[in-house]
């Protein structure tokens, strides 16, 4: 559905109104002004990623509206106001503009290909001036006024984007927290409600089962009869406390693309027992992400369940429930029945619905105890020391308990030393913790000296600095770690080299530049000696200059030198002479 300025009155239109406004327009007591904003895009555009998706170890704080697979597309303010902040990374949003308006909220523009031409002349100002393509500039207000409607960059696929899209927000600009951009009368067609793909069934203690099992169940669903069921309606019994979960995503209309739901409703026996909002989130709490799903079935299956309970740790804000928490427990002979809603930000819904039995007392099993391994507590810090390995936990790292499994490896034939390993990998941890490994007398003083984490028998690179003795990582990663060295540099290379390296009719020398274990930790290009703006695209494995941005003189031969270095301090330089 194409989007315009002032999208058209339609019957849709209507409808979409009056379902949108049965929704919830605000939070903690705040309302949403409905804006006849100016839309970003002039294309025809579909939502290709949701508000508050859940992605790698955060929320989605905004939406991404897609450009057919296209960089360049003209992007436009919303509202008046001013520009308060540019970033430009080779990852996160890349080149990302930010725009306070009057009514006290910032919409936010990421992943541009370029700003306009009198934004770019600024941004490109401070790079030189910094030396430096990544910046982060804030800007006060009256120094870049916009309009409502006026052009400030071209769509592009910068930073960490997947593909060509613009990634849109709004926040609030007094916290900077990123709120639903649905409850602003966002203009887009959604008809689709949620798809149901499974639930799962959580023994939540040693002396609870569910269906004779302390392991917990998952249960696809099917559809049939306007709404949806467990596969094979099976007879599921429980005994003891029980959680559930529910695997949902949602699609636009004519769109084959994966969202995000906005809400998911949880009634035990027809009372509202647990409920799940996204309206908006703190920055500081997007990790807890890791808590709101169940980490460990992600990690293994890859697929993801939403849980409806909470751990004691979970510090989200956008949960109503009662004091259990979403906790169930089931009593000897007492059926309960369980029904979830999920709802899309468009107000369409789906309904599943499914009965759990409680076990009668005399046909409980006795849960036979396994032994029981020291239990961290989540609130608290936690320090270990196994032959000289540490690992040194601040307090709060964890959602809930978690057994205190650590082990000194002997070397199986990769890295050098023992390994050394910190808990299960399938543990989320919330704080960054360090690991401390001891060098062997044999590795010291050797070149290149690094941590790694062992995945699969392959070694990746964990960093970490060297500290006496020891080498030191800081990490947020569970898992198995050890001591290995790369003393390879980074490799550099012109790419589509023009006839006798003229390029006068080119607008841009492009170099691969990559990096075989470490990574590349910095890089530095000049041109006759002179410090020179490349763009670099980590993704790509690509450095760019743009010959409008290289100060350079026209219709004379210059000397192109890039130094690059890895994080383990490796060194390579590359040299060559071209005509522009």
């Amino acid at each position: 559905m194409p989007l315009f300025n002032k999208p058209a009155k339609s019957t849709h239109n209507l409808i979409y109104a009056i379902l949108l406004w049965t929704l919830p327009l605000s939070m903690n007591g705040q309302m949403y002004p409905q804006w006849d904003f100016h839309f970003p895009l002039s294309n025809t555009t579909f939502i290709s990623g949701s508000f508050g998706e859940l992605r790698g170890h955060h929320f989605h704080s905004g939406v991404d509206f897609t450009t057919q697979g296209r960089t360049g597309l003209p992007m436009y303010a919303i509202d008046e106001g001013y520009v308060s902040r540019i970033g430009v990374s080779p990852v996160g949003f890349g080149k990302a503009i930010y725009i306070n308006h009057p009514n006290g909220y910032t919409s936010v523009y990421a992943h541009c290909e370029w700003f306009s031409e009198d934004i770019e002349e600024i941004v490109t100002e401070i790079q030189y001036n910094k030396k430096s393509f990544a910046i982060d500039e804030s800007f006060a207000a009256g120094q870049i006024k916009v309009d409502r409607g006026q052009m400030i960059a071209y769509s592009g696929n910068s930073g960490s984007s997947g593909g060509p899209h613009l990634h849109f927000e709004i926040r609030e600009t007094s916290t900077q927290k990123p709120i639903n951009p649905h409850f602003f009368n966002l203009p887009v067609k959604d008809d689709v409600p949620p798809l149901i793909q499974a639930i799962c069934i959580y023994p939540l203690d040693a002396n609870s089962l569910v269906n004779g099992k302390n392991t917990p169940m998952y249960l696809p669903a099917t559809f049939h009869g306007g709404r949806y069921h467990i596969s094979g309606n099976p007879k599921l019994t429980a005994s003891g406390q029980i959680g559930v979960g529910i695997e949902t995503i949602d699609y636009s209309t004519d769109s084959w693309r994966k969202c995000g739901v906005y809400s998911i409703q949880l009634k035990l026996d027809g009372k509202a027992w647990f409920r799940s909002q996204i309206d908006g989130f703190f920055f500081h709490h997007t990790r807890y992400l890791n808590s709101h799903i169940d980490y460990a079935w992600r990690r293994k299956n890859r697929n993801v369940i939403q849980k409806s309970f909470l751990d004691e740790n979970n510090q989200l804000e956008f949960y109503t429930t009662t004091a259990e928490k979403g906790k169930i427990f089931v009593q000897p002979g007492k059926n309960h029945q369980l029904s979830y809603e999920v709802a899309d930000a468009s107000g369409n819904i789906s309904h599943l619905s499914f009965d759990i039995n409680g076990l009668p007392a005399s046909k409980t099993p006795a849960v036979k105890a396994a032994p029981e391994l020291l239990k961290i507590n989540p609130n608290n810090p936690y320090f270990i020391s196994l032959e000289n390995y540490k690992a040194h936990f601040p307090a709060n790292s964890f959602y809930t308990e978690v057994p205190a499994e650590f082990e000194v490896i002997p070397n199986p034939g990769t890295g050098i030393g023992p390994h050394f390993r910190v808990l299960n990998a399938d543990v989320p941890i919330h704080n960054f913790f360090e690991v401390t490994l001891p060098i062997p007398d044999e590795a010291r003083g050797k070149s290149g000296l690094t941590g790694a984490m062992v995945r699969s028998g392959k070694l990746s690179h964990a960093g970490g600095k060297i500290n006496g003795k020891n080498i030191v990582i800081r990490t947020r990663e569970a898992g198995t770690f050890c001591l290995t060295t790369d003393n390879t540099a980074p490799t550099l290379r012109l790419l589509n080299i023009p006839s006798e390296r003229n390029y006068s009719q080119r607008d841009h020398i492009k170099i691969d530049i990559r990096d075989n274990f470490s990574g590349i930790a910095s890089y530095h290009c000049t041109i006759n000696g002179e410090w020179a703006l490349f763009e670099y695209d980590p993704k790509n494995n690509a450095l760019t200059g743009y010959f409008k941005n290289l100060r350079i003189k026209k219709g004379s031969k210059h000397l192109l030198e890039v130094i690059a270095t890895d994080n383990t301090g490796n060194q390579s330089t590359l040299s060559a002479e071209f005509t522009y």
